[in-house]
């Protein structure tokens, strides 16, 4: 970690989930992948994300790319040799107790923040750095389309890795587009998880006893 500002801080995040927009020039026909929206019945205990929800995203984000990203890379992949792959999830399989105390007391070559971040702000971006890979896709295929509203994800999508990793569709994205077709799996899944991250109270840097 490191105080140098990532490349993508200060970019606005949008508040929409996942759509293919399809833009049609000099005849031919070409897929751009915005956002992930989720079509299909939503229940009342469905968390649709608030303009809270992105301010926390944004600031978690922002918190990352100024401490962490120098080392650890601003989507995850390190510049650091020995550093974790956070795209690939590399040692985030640790108890949350022991990632905020390599955080807040040093790791290896990794100094302690403890004295740079408080403990709200070791939550939020810990919780961050689970669904970096999420958020990179977002950013690159969703924000140019969308920036008004982010409904909640739809019922019909299982919750839990083990079962989003297992779960064989239909994604229920929107009506009539491909972008199960165009999108890999792996992407979906991040997209999703990142999306199911956000209104949750971790990425404020509230500490509840919440697992997935």
């Amino acid at each position: 970690m490191n105080g140098v500002i990532g490349v993508r801080r200060g970019r606005h995040w949008p508040t929409t989930a996942l759509k293919l927009c399809i833009s049609r020039s000099s005849g031919v026909v070409g897929a751009l992948l915005c956002c992930v929206v989720l079509l299909g019945s939503v229940s009342a205990g469905a968390v649709e994300i608030s303009a809270a929800d992105i301010d926390a995203l944004s600031e978690a984000r922002d918190i990352y790319h100024a401490n962490c990203a120098m080392c650890h890379g601003y989507d995850g992949v390190p510049i650091l040799p020995g550093a974790p792959n956070f795209a690939k999830g590399e040692r985030l399989d640790k108890p949350e107790a022991e990632l905020l105390r390599s955080i807040a007391e040093g790791r290896a070559t990794m100094p302690p923040w403890a004295k740079e971040l408080n403990q709200r702000e070791q939550l939020a971006v810990l919780t961050y750095i689970r669904v970096i890979g999420g958020d990179g896709l977002f950013q690159d295929y969703c924000e140019s389309c969308h920036s008004s509203s982010m409904p909640a994800l739809s019922e019909a999508i299982p919750k839990g890795r083990e079962k989003l990793n297992h779960y064989a569709g239909p994604w229920e994205f929107c009506h009539d587009s491909e972008v199960e077709h165009v999108v890999p799996r792996e992407d979906i899944i991040s997209l999703i998880r990142l999306l199911r991250e956000i209104p949750k109270p971790m990425l404020k840097g509230q500490i509840t006893g919440e697992k997935e």
